[in-house]
C-alpha cells in the first residue's frame, strides 16, 4: 500500500493495518520523521527513554524527545518504506528504508517495548538502530 502526505511518500506493506498496535508502530515511526507533536504526545509515555545507539545517545522522558527532534537538523526526507511490522504482547519491531531527498538512504530497525499489553499502553522505551544503506 502507498500512502503520501505531506510531501513524505510512506510504503507499508499489504496486511499491516489489521492489528491496532501494528499501526500504532508505523504512525508513531512516522511521526517522529515528520515531527507531529501531538501524535508523539498521544502514543508515548511521559517517561519515555530513546536509545538511539549510532549516535550513543539516550533521551529520557517525553519532553526532552520532543526538544531533540526540534532541535534536530535534518536532512528532507522523500520516503519511507516499511519492510516488517512485528508486534508480540508489549513489544513491537519496525524496519524498512530511509530515503532522503539527498539521494541517501539510511537502514533502520526501532524496537518499541510498550508499558503494558492493554491496547491503551503507551511507547515506554525505543531502542533505534539507524545505519547507512549499502543500497
Amino acid at each position: 500500500m502507498d500512502s503520501s502526505s505531506d510531501e513524505m511518500k510512506i510504503i507499508i506493506p499489504e496486511g499491516c493495518g489489521n492489528a491496532p498496535r501494528k499501526q500504532i508502530v508505523i504512525d508513531f515511526t512516522v511521526a517522529v520523521l515528520k515531527q507531529r507533536i501531538e501524535i508523539i504526545k498521544q502514543y508515548s509515555d511521559e517517561s519515555i527513554t530513546w536509545y538511539q545507539l549510532k549516535d550513543k545517545q539516550k533521551i529520557e522522558g517525553r519532553g526532552s524527545l520532543i526538544a531533540a527532534l526540534q532541535n534536530e537538523n535534518r536532512a528532507g526526507i522523500d520516503s519511507i518504506e516499511i519492510y516488517q511490522v512485528i508486534t508480540h504482547g508489549k513489544f513491537a519491531s519496525i524496519n524498512g528504508l530511509i530515503s532522503l531527498t539527498d539521494d541517501s538512504k539510511i537502514d533502520f530497525c526501532e524496537v518499541y517495548v510498550f508499558s503494558s499489553t492493554a491496547k491503551s499502553g503507551k511507547i515506554r522505551e525505543i531502542k533505534s538502530y539507524r545505519l547507512e544503506s549499502l543500497n
